[in-house]
Formats: C-alpha cells, structure tokens, sequence
C-alpha cells in the first residue's frame, strides 16, 4: 500500500528539500497517521504494510529516511532493519508502541539512528527526522530563516513583525490588518498546520467559529497578493477539513 505526493512508478529522488521517508507498519491507522503527519509537515511520504514490502521500496524509491516499525510481525522489526541495512545506508529510525528502555537499546545498538515511542508527538517525530537527516547530510524541508530579530523570511515571503509589513519575491506588498496578521500566523508557524479555530482565536477573538465565512474571505484576499496563481495555490495551501498551512 502507498500514499505519497508524488507517483511512485517516477523512481527519480525528490527535488531537493523534499526528502521522501518511507514508512513500514502492519498497522493501518498507524501507518496512516504517520503518512499523513508527515505529508502535512512537507515531507514526500511512500509506505509498506510489511517488511518484504517495505525492503522493496528501499530499493525502488531509495528513501531518505525509514520509519521501521521495531514491532512488524510479531517483533520481526529488527530483523527487516538488517536486511535494510544490508542494501543500502539509508537512516532508519525505530518506532515501538512500547515505552521501553530495552527496546531503545537494542534499535540503538544495531544502528538505528533513532527511536520514538508509538504514538509519537506530531513536532517532536518532526524535530528527530530533521535532526537524523542533518547529522546524515540529507536536508529536511525548509524552515523559516531569522536573520534578526523581527524578521522572518519563508520561502517567498519576508515579514518584518515590527514594521508590519512584507514583502513578497522581492516587492513590498499591501496587506489589511487581519490579512497581515494571518500571513504572520502562518509564516511563523513554520510550516505546520494552523487549525481554522487557531486562526479564528487568534486573529478574530471577537468572532466565533460560526463567522468564518471571515477566514474564508482572507484567504482567497491573501492569495491573490501571494500566489502566482491564486486558484491554484502553492503556498497559503489548504489542508482539507482542519485549516491551512504555509509552503515555503
């Protein structure tokens, strides 16, 4: 089975900054929340129901980082990850849904590079694989550049927070209050999902969820000065039934 952004019989690597992490779990819903959770957070995402599965796509996709489920088919986790590392040096990290020391150890002591315990906590699961995949020279997807205090800069989009004001591929935009506001929100959220009653608490604290009609509305406002193509947008994108994220 597989969910990915892109098609897999297209075995060419992803554009760089978009690193592909393979997922290997017997377990639907959890393969399925991590694909998604790392979908979202701008990673490219391929999965494996099982572990000659999922050795297949090691070869196929040539991933930039695996997530082994250390208990496939009846604790054969460790077993799949030898035979991962026998073909290739992609990093692995160990997922467990139990809370155990001597778990840890052993994912460690046969050359994971990591390892979380299952369910995993969406920025946390997020912070270990771009730190696995900067010690291994592999760079995650992009996050907001700081260069001093006040400023963000994300992908096409620089924001002086003090100022209030932005600029957009170079050129000053014109920007409503609330239109500001929202892109700052989404900027600086570094790239993850900002629910639709984050932005209606943060933004408009006198509205209820029932006036979101309003978000609506600034979106597509937003867009128009953003995006190349407002209908179809590459950055304030839509992340359908819980709110928007920023690409950079």
């Amino acid at each position: 089975m597989t969910l990915a952004l892109r098609d897999l019989e297209d075995t060419a690597l992803p554009p760089e900054g978009h690193p592909t992490i393979l997922i290997i779990d017997d377990d639907p819903a959890s393969r399925d929340w991590l694909a998604a959770t790392l979908s979202v957070e701008g990673f490219d995402v391929v999965t494996a129901s099982d572990g000659p599965e999922g050795i297949a796509q090691v070869r196929a996709v040539s991933p930039s980082l695996v997530l082994l489920d250390m208990q496939l088919a009846d604790s054969q986790g460790l077993s799949v990850y030898r035979s991962i590392a026998a073909l290739s040096t992609v990093p692995v990290i160990m997922v467990t849904a139990r809370d155990d020391e001597l778990d840890a150890v052993l994912a460690l002591e046969a050359g994971a590079a990591d390892h979380i315990t299952k369910p995993p906590r969406p920025r946390e699961l997020t912070a270990r694989i771009r730190a696995v995949l900067r010690r291994c020279g592999r760079p995650g997807p992009p996050e907001p550049v700081v260069p001093r205090a006040g400023n963000v800069t994300f992908g096409p989009v620089c924001i002086d927070l003090a100022r209030r004001e932005a600029m957009v591929r170079g050129e000053t935009v014109v920007l409503s209050r609330k239109e500001f506001d929202l892109l700052a929100l989404l900027v600086t959220e570094a790239g993850h999902v900002v629910t639709r009653k984050q932005c209606m608490e943060r933004i408009w604290r006198d509205k209820k969820m029932g006036d979101s009609r309003t978000l609506d509305t600034h979106v597509k406002r937003l867009r128009k000065k953003v995006e190349l193509n407002p209908a179809e947008p590459d950055h304030v994108v839509t992340v359908r039934g819980i709110g928007y994220r920023f690409k950079p």
